[in-house]
């Protein structure tokens, strides 16, 4: 047997090794491989399917969850109003007093949260304490007499959610200030429908029905197959599993039937629940097209006899496909590669001289990698060259008290404000600096502009309490506060009075600054070319390949004509900063 081996491996013609080789082959073997592919490939379109079913159910779930929970923690902080509910609850007594309450603390708030959330319809609150209706919110309960969700809130503090004539709204009850145990009120906050459930609409998987129902199993909003009779069938079970008593809506979580499959998703904080389906004749055609293929594969391989030529090439070519192997371990990135050796022939050449190829090119890409990252810490100084050195913020100090002393009291602010602009930005010679000490910069930079400008333009800040403790580069917003003056403010036609306007918008991904300024109108190609072409001194080109040292390629500046008219700059980081290459150190 050995010597038929060694005489079929080296001494044998090729036409030879191949008649045998077809004669061993037999075809059963081809016809299970292609059955079982079939299989498998069938058994893992529906997994695929279920899998993007239940992702895509959870996905429009979170959705709908995030939309929830905000409009109840809105409702939460409006009705917490201690000193509004001890006026309401003597509204009949005192009602100037609850007017003026109103006025004061309630609909300023109530209007911020109907124009800052694109939910929000509107807000009303309909109490028993008084008997006409005061402002634009304030309405007696006569107005919804034999309401469900009134009656409800008389003995029940939580929020609820209703959905009537196709008005979507959540209320919570107003209770006494001395005890918080008694109803004085209930508050009634209307979203837009449409774009409270706008999440339903947004996936595109296959044929697909969603259904979004409340804790009475009532539909809330959806989205129908084109199939009718299938939706109806589908709905008609889900009715069914809801009102049975043996099975409740935490059960619903997937079933499959020979028509469709249908995914439930988590029960939102409300009582709602989502529901996802698809129509099987959509998985029905991907798995034809699968069959068609295979059978198509089988055919080839008995025609052209592409398995027999497949085993006569890996038994003569092994050591090429072990030098091929290590080549494309080498395009991975993995250059500790093991290839044969002892070997002369030109295919032993080859791989002694790739193996010396792998290596030095491996000390080549390690030298590359250092100098990269010595090339960009020396940018990084070359930019911190730039600023002033420290020593300006100690002469600022020391200038400010001999004005004080000599009650120059004009010339010790300004001073001041120049001290406490250079502490800003030196910043302690750290690179890295928090949202609040950045903002601070720019207060007292645009207050020296406004000085120096003799009140010549309008400051406005949109800045709000939380968000200020977040990490970022130090020096973002100056240079683009002062192109927004020397570029915009200083560039207004006479008799225009200049505005600038500073906007904070923290997020849990993002943090976002826009500068605003009423300046002349700038075409795009202008915004684009001041972003991306150097400019002289710190400019905002600098700021920009600043950003890009610190982070990906989502964050940067961005220009806008806002619909106003007004120049917009923003600068968009994330609320994460990375130490990347370890910029922060120098």
């Amino acid at each position: 047997m050995k010597k038929l081996l060694e005489w079929y491996y080296g001494k044998a013609s090729i036409r030879r090794k191949l008649v045998i080789s077809y004669l061993i082959l037999v075809l059963l073997p081809l016809v299970v491989l292609g059955s079982y592919s079939y299989h498998i490939a069938r058994k893992n379109l529906l997994i695929q399917t279920k899998d993007t079913m239940k992702s895509n159910v959870d996905s429009i779930a979170y959705n709908m969850q995030t939309n929830v929970s905000r409009e109840e923690d809105n409702l939460k902080y409006l009705s917490y109003n201690s000193s509004f509910r001890e006026r309401l609850e003597k509204g009949s007594e005192n009602t100037p007093a609850l007017a003026q309450e109103l006025n004061r603390s309630v609909e300023p708030v109530f209007w911020y949260f109907i124009t800052s959330d694109r939910n929000i319809k509107g807000i009303e609150i309909y109490s028993p304490c008084i008997s006409q209706e005061l402002g634009s919110f304030l309405k007696t309960e006569k107005e919804c007499e034999n309401q469900a969700w009134y009656d409800y809130h008389q003995t029940n503090y939580q929020s609820l959610w209703t959905l009537e004539d196709g008005a979507l709204y959540a209320t919570r009850p107003l209770l006494d200030a001395a005890t918080s145990s008694k109803p004085i009120g209930v508050m009634k906050l209307e979203v837009y429908a449409n774009r409270f459930t706008d999440a339903i609409y947004q996936s595109q998987f296959k044929e697909n029905g969603v259904l979004l129902v409340n804790e009475n199993g009532e539909q809330i909003a959806g989205r129908a197959l084109e199939d009718t009779e299938l939706e109806a069938e589908i709905r008609n079970v889900l009715q069914k599993r809801w009102q049975s008593e043996a099975a409740t809506q935490e059960k619903i979580r997937f079933l499959e039937t020979g028509r469709y499959l249908l995914c439930g998703g988590e029960l939102l904080d409300n009582g709602w629940q989502l529901f996802y389906y698809v129509d099987k004749k959509e998985i029905a055609e991907d798995m034809n097209g699968i069959l068609q293929t295979t059978l198509l594969l089988i055919g080839i391989c008995l025609l052209i006899i592409t398995v027999l030529i497949s085993v006569l090439s890996k038994i003569l070519s092994s050591r090429i496909l072990n030098l091929k192997h290590c080549a494309e371990k080498v395009g991975r990135g993995e250059f500790e590669i093991v290839t044969e050796t002892g070997y002369t022939d030109e295919i032993g050449v080859v791989a002694h001289s790739f193996d010396v190829m792998s290596k030095k090119i491996d000390e080549m890409m390690n030298q590359v990698y250092q100098m990269g990252l010595e090339k960009r810490a020396t940018e990084l100084k070359a930019l911190q060259a730039m600023i002033n050195p420290h020593f300006l913020y100690n002469c600022l100090s020391s200038i400010k008290w001999k004005a004080i002393r000599a009650n120059e009291d004009s010339i010790a602010d300004i001073t001041g404000l120049l001290a406490k602009f250079y502490r800003t930005t030196l910043n302690g010679g750290k690179q890295i600096t928090t949202v609040y000490n950045e903002l601070e910069n720019v207060r007292a930079y645009l207050e020296i502009q406004s000085r120096t400008h003799e009140d010549g333009f309008e400051i406005e800040y949109q800045i709000p309490q939380e968000g200020m403790d977040y990490e970022m580069p130090n020096f973002l917003l100056q240079p683009i506060v002062e192109n927004a003056i020397c570029h915009g403010i200083d560039c207004c036609e006479e008799g225009q009075r200049g505005m600038i306007r500073v906007e904070y918008v923290p997020g849990a991904e993002f943090l976002e600054f826009h500068i605003y300024n009423n300046g002349p109108m700038m075409e795009e190609a202008q915004l684009q070319k001041i972003l991306e072409e150097p400019g002289k001194g710190y400019g905002i080109y600098n700021i920009q390949e600043r950003i890009r040292m610190y982070y990906d390629r989502e964050c940067g500046i961005f220009t806008r004509i806002s619909e106003d008219g007004l120049v917009c700059f923003t600068v968009k980081i994330r609320s994460g900063i990375s130490s990347g290459i370890g910029l922060e150190r120098l």
